[in-house]
């Protein structure tokens, strides 16, 4: 369903919001669904041509357009506009609903799709190409925090069923990502600037891609992980609270300021992204789990979904994962199948007004890192780590994965309590393999390994 969805909304060079409605280049998808269409197609140059698209749709101080009383509006330097190609200036602020054109969310995909496409594919050239843009975007960001430190101007957690959007928890914490990723830019650029991996490029290439030569890199990172250490502190201080009632801490909902209240996007997010004090890590993965538990269902809209499957799998939740996603009323990935949808729903309802929108399908990343576990160590697969789960509801599957270094297979067959995990792990790829998911009660794990063609089995203490 969702692999048919993904198809039909990447036509002619252009990510498109549904097919059959809109047909806008919104670009929040090209981060937040990166990993699930990356592991299912080769995406590199057309990820490459959705930030081209931003990169030249990006304001300086000097562009402005028609408002709704024919005056002029300014966007501001460095914003990202929320569709990229923008044919028209449509999206204009809604009063009462946020802007549809300034949206955090919408506009990392510039900092975070190139992130991830440089995790998928191991090519620091992205970087290069996007950096600048990364960091112009930034300054506009910044223009926009408020006097308490937050970003919450735009659509938080867009699509959540009950309209808990959250906007100071989930724009901040993107805030603090697209701060920390470029940081980390910094430093992969700072290490590769003399070497060939950047050397490919001609000076006239760079200066084209709006790379900005000799500048320190260094400085950028000491400045990006001071202003995040900044945005971090600020956070915890002013939305993490001790839950008396459930005995941990957990993050309040910032539009609530007068109660506590806690949404799956507003525990899931800050864990995600690293946003949580070490001592209280273990804590506000409990509050993820009691707000799973609690609710019974993904009650999150697209821009915290992805965060709250991944988060649930790093802290031991697949089996809750593989129940809700097979509930047969909504929200659920199942009751689109009930519903007799081929294609998946813009909403989570019935009848969800697109009909074949690809935003919400997060669940094929956990398909591959989750049950499968394969799990991307270092840039381009080249050290991976291979983690399986088999829900209680299968007996059998197997994953394949065309990595850049070439094929990850993964396939776990149970009869009775004996698990055979068959992997196949190209001999360019250090990998490690781990079956502590497959070995839970009184299962008992036999593995095999295939390198370069050469099938022999292993002895799973080994790994």
């Amino acid at each position: 369903m969702i692999e048919k969805t993904v198809e039909a909304n990447m036509t002619a060079g252009v990510h498109t919001d549904c097919p059959t409605i809109e047909r806008f280049a919104w670009q929040e998808p090209n981060h937040l669904m990166a990993p699930s269409i990356l592991f299912m197609k080769d995406g590199r140059l057309l990820w490459e041509k959705f930030l081209l698209d931003m990169r030249v749709g990006q304001h300086t101080a000097d562009d402005w357009f028609h408002d709704m009383q024919g005056g002029r509006y300014y966007p501001g330097d460095g914003l990202m506009p929320a569709q990229c190609p923008c044919y028209i200036p449509n999206v204009l602020p809604v009063p009462g609903m946020g802007s549809f054109y300034d949206i955090i969310a919408w506009g990392s995909t510039s900092i975070l799709g190139t992130y991830w496409h440089y995790q998928f594919y191991g090519d620091p050239k992205i970087i290069e190409d996007n950096y600048d843009a990364g960091m112009r975007y930034l300054n506009h960001l910044k223009t926009r925090v408020t006097e308490d430190g937050f970003i919450n101007h735009g659509l938080g957690d867009w699509g959540n069923p009950r309209n808990d959007l959250v906007k100071e928890n989930v724009e901040t914490a993107f805030l603090y990502a697209d701060v920390m990723t470029l940081a980390y830019f910094a430093e992969v650029l700072e290490k590769a600037e003399s070497s060939a991996a950047l050397g490919q490029s001609t000076g006239q290439e760079r200066q084209q891609s709006g790379f900005a030569i000799g500048r320190s890199f260094a400085k950028d990172r000491e400045e990006l992980l001071a202003y995040g250490q900044e945005i971090r502190d600020n956070y915890n201080e002013k939305l993490l609270v001790w839950n008396e009632e459930q005995g941990f801490w957990c993050y309040r909902a910032g539009d609530h300021p007068d109660e506590r209240v806690m949404t799956q996007a507003a525990e899931a997010l800050p864990l995600y992204w690293g946003l949580v004090p070490e001592d209280k890590e273990a804590d506000v993965a409990r509050a993820l789990r009691y707000v799973l538990e609690r609710d019974d269902a993904f009650i999150s809209g697209e821009v915290g979904l992805p965060y709250v499957i991944q988060s649930a799998r790093k802290y031991g939740m697949n089996e809750r994962i593989s129940r809700l996603i097979l509930k047969e009323e909504h929200p659920s990935y199942y009751a689109f199948i009930l519903d007799g949808e081929t294609t998946l729903g813009e909403y989570w309802e019935t009848n969800p007004r697109s009909h074949c929108h690809d935003m919400m399908g997060h669940i094929i990343e956990w398909y591959y890192n989750g049950i499968a576990g394969i799990l991307c160590e270092e840039p381009g697969f080249a050290r991976a780590t291979i983690r399986p789960y088999l829900p209680e509801s299968m007996h059998t599957f197997t994953y394949s994965y065309q990595s850049v270094k070439g094929l990850i297979r993964v396939n776990v067959t149970r009869k009775g309590k004996e698990i055979l995990l068959h992997v196949t792990v190209p001999e360019q790829i250090e990998y490690a393999i781990d079956v502590s998911n497959l070995e839970k009660g009184e299962n008992r794990v036999e593995i095999k390994l295939e390198r370069r063609g050469e099938e022999k089995d292993a002895d799973r203490c080994t790994y």
